[in-house]
């Protein structure tokens, strides 16, 4: 059957029949005749020939050319025929409207102009009792029904096409949980002629007698369904006009934070990150929107990637921003900007100077500028060296702490705007250095509530370090006299063992010294990286060769961290934490022979055996089960979006023991590092993803932990492990199916 010529119930075939081969001057003085035949076809139609009826009469008005007789009866009767049995057909409104164009314009052309006037006025009574009808039974159809036909407002009626009229009251009804139908009326905005601003009113009144409780979560999810589509500014704008409780939810404000730090890293559509910097602008006090878009720019920029976006929310946080009421966001975007300026000038953009410049012209009323100059320029070039071989040595940090102490601790705004900074800014390989200098700029009682505050601030690194040094803080007296500051960092090092003082924090494991954990972590984060860096070059070598190359580079940093300790020690000191890693691989390969077959279908399975001995009555031996694996390469340049690993192999392991996880060697992503995660974990995301033999990189890596970290806080920090004495016996490979690989390591800890 053609589009267009649904059957009619056979009850009405012969009415229809009868319109369809009518002549056209013969139209109006049959009208009362079909009129009465449907009439008396309406009282007696069963619900079956109605719904038939109604799918009919919809396809001959949707499409087709129709003849006057047949635009005449199915507008003048299509409040009998067009029932909303079914669900509303799309822009319904604007067909009916156009089909009644067509039929005023037959009438014309055959010289009866005398009857347009009124039957134009039956037929649009007949279309508002249509789209009241439907609205009845679908009001979350609105947009649906009237898509495309403009409209007006007066504060209490919408109008469409200055004729059909939709009572708002009678719309939203006495319900309580209206904030579909409110929705809806803001998707119309769009389409107003008049009374926007009455019609925004309208929502944000309705909107305010609804519990917030009720719809705040509702709403958020249809907000950021705007902000992911591409083509919604004036909705969004719209909505963020309609729902004013909006702008003091902390949690849509840290959600598109996150989302734009994300969008950010991995180039996400430009229309989406406008969406979200101006949906970040848009929040008010305490919620700190501006601060939220500042820190997805600080958590996203790196070098090595294209700039532009990150150009694009800065300028918009310019445009919000006060420089003399936050000097600490203006001294950040100032850094950013260094950052920014210095890779536009290796690319060789034109605009690079001319840009900088414009930033330093916006805050170059403040008394302060020049200094805030002087320290952006200065990190931007000072911290990238810290990850690299040209890392500024002891000495010449104590000196650079010192200049910026002196430039910056007499002028308390100068003093609030660096400590935010530091905190804020400084990467991972700067974080001591950062915090001695934020501790030097702590002189007063202001000082000590900023820190407070901070304890509070969008990026986590930022609380995590208060944290730390509101705890060594409150350690000591407030009343000692401040000590003499040492000259070099290895100094103040050696100066807090002998005391005896707490380091920042006291450390976050058993250790009870951050020193030693921050040279732990330093140490397993450099081979991770390297090793990581140089994936790219060896994913074709099986995962024994990988496994074998990363022990063997961690074998050697264990050595090599022996000397470091000693730097931290004045002479004749005993060390305080021995440590030894060793490595042997259960099924050696023999040359000239073929490699040993693995039980085990894919992968190597690694167990690692932790002695650890504290003042040589303490000890604890635990074993911890891991399985490697390899994230493989799809074409020049390209990752496979799943990593294999069978289940059957996550199921062994946790068959085993509990304490058991899935080390990932995988290449650069956001940062260069391997992931670990329990199995208990990935054995969830493969349910969820409904796979046998894959996991998700995406899942993996949003749940992973680097293996740095993991080393040094999970395993040598003893919050994992199994000493059953079963799980032992096989982790130290005295079973025929055991691992592939067995790592010792034994810690031994002193007295102080």
């Amino acid at each position: 059957m053609l589009p267009g010529n649904d059957k009619w119930p056979e009850s009405i075939q012969a009415l229809y029949e009868q319109v369809a081969g009518s002549a056209p001057d013969a139209v109006l003085s049959s009208r009362p005749q079909w009129s009465e035949q449907l009439a008396e076809w309406v009282r007696n139609a069963t619900l079956d020939e109605r719904e038939m009826a109604q799918s009919a009469a919809w396809s001959r008005l949707d499409t087709g050319s129709r003849s006057p007789g047949e635009l005449l009866f199915l507008l003048v009767h299509c409040g009998e025929l067009l029932w909303p049995y079914s669900e509303a057909p799309k822009e319904l409104l604007q067909r009916l409207i156009t089909r009644q164009a067509q039929l005023v314009q037959a009438l014309k052309d055959g010289g009866q102009d005398e009857a347009v006037t009124p039957l134009v006025r039956q037929v649009e009574a007949e279309l508002a009792k249509v789209v009241s009808r439907y609205l009845k039974r679908h009001p979350e159809e609105l947009v649906t029904l009237v898509s495309g036909v403009r409209c007006t407002f007066d504060g209490k009626v919408l109008r469409f096409n200055d004729t059909v009229e939709v009572d708002l009251k009678v719309l939203l009804g006495s319900e309580r949980r209206v904030i579909g139908r409110l929705d809806q009326l803001r998707a119309l905005l769009p389409y107003l002629r008049e009374g926007r601003e009455k019609l925004v009113g309208f929502i944000r009144e309705r909107a305010a007698k609804i519990p917030w409780r009720e719809c705040r979560d509702i709403l958020e999810e249809k907000l950021f369904q705007l902000v992911a589509a591409p083509e919604s500014r004036s909705e969004l704008r719209g909505f963020l006009g309609s729902y004013t409780n909006g702008k003091g939810e902390a949690r849509w404000c840290t959600r598109a934070s996150l989302l734009l730090a994300r969008n950010l890293e991995e180039g996400g559509p430009l229309a989406v990150i406008e969406n979200l910097s101006e949906l970040l602008a848009y929040f008010e006090a305490p919620v700190e929107g501006l601060r939220g878009a500042i820190q997805a720019l600080v958590a996203s920029i790196h070098e090595d990637k294209e700039l532009e976006r990150h150009r694009l929310v800065a300028d918009k946080c310019w445009e919000h921003l006060e420089p003399k009421k936050e000097p600490g966001l203006a001294l950040v975007l100032l850094w950013l900007e260094e950052r920014i300026f210095r890779v536009a000038l290796r690319q060789g953009a034109e605009d690079s100077f001319e840009r900088r410049n414009r930033a330093r012209e916006r805050v170059r009323e403040l008394p302060v500028a020049e200094a805030l100059y002087w320290l952006s320029e200065e990190c931007a070039d000072l911290w990238p060296r810290f990850e690299s071989e040209r890392r500024p040595g002891a000495d010449d940090l104590s000196a650079w702490r010192q200049e910026v102490v002196r430039r910056f601790v007499k002028k308390p705004v100068l003093r609030k705007a660096a400590i935010e900074f530091f905190l804020w800014c400084a990467p991972d390989a700067a974080a001591s250095e950062a915090e001695l200098v934020t501790l030097s700029l702590v002189k007063t009682s202001t000082d000590r509530r900023l820190l407070r505050r901070l304890g509070e601030h969008p990026s986590t690194r930022v609380r995590f370090r208060v944290r730390a040094i509101n705890a060594w803080l409150a350690a000591g007296p407030e009343s000692a006299p401040e000590p003499q500051t040492p000259a070099t960092l290895t100094g103040a090092l050696r100066h807090l063992r002998a005391s005896g003082a707490m380091t920042l924090g006291g450390g976050r494991t058993w250790l009870r010294d951050r020193d030693l954990e921050e040279l732990l972590l330093g140490a397993f984060s450099r081979v991770e990286r390297d090793f990581s860096a140089r994936y790219p070059e060896h994913f074709r070598e099986d995962e024994a060769r990988l496994v074998t190359r990363l022990l063997e580079d961690l074998k050697h940093e264990f050595e090599s961290i022996r000397s470091d300790l000693s730097i931290l020690l004045s002479q004749g000191q005993p060390v305080p934490l021995e440590l030894d890693l060793q490595y042997r691989r259960t099924r050696e390969p023999v040359e000239g022979q073929p490699a040993p077959e693995s039980p085990r279908p894919g992968g190597v399975e690694l167990a690692f055996v932790l002695k650890v001995e504290v003042d040589s009555f303490l000890t604890t031996k635990r074993a911890v089960l891991v399985q490697a694996t390899k994230l493989e390469r799809r074409g020049e340049g390209q990752w496979a979006p799943n990593i294999r690993l069978a289940r059957e192999q996550v199921d062994g392991l946790l068959g085993q023991s509990e304490s058991s996880f899935c080390l990932f060697l995988v290449p650069p992503s956001l940062r260069a590092e391997c992931w670990l995660v329990p199995a208990r974990m990935v054995r969830g995301l493969m349910d969820a993803q409904g796979s046998l033999s894959t996991v998700s990189r995406e899942g993996t890596q949003r749940v992973a932990r680097s293996l740095a970290q993991w080393m040094t806080y999970d395993l040598l920090g003893l919050w994992t492990g199994d000493d059953r004495p079963a799980v032992l016996e096989r982790a130290e490979g005295n079973s025929a199916q055991g691992p592939d690989f067995i790592v010792e390591i034994s810690v031994r800890k002193t007295g102080r």
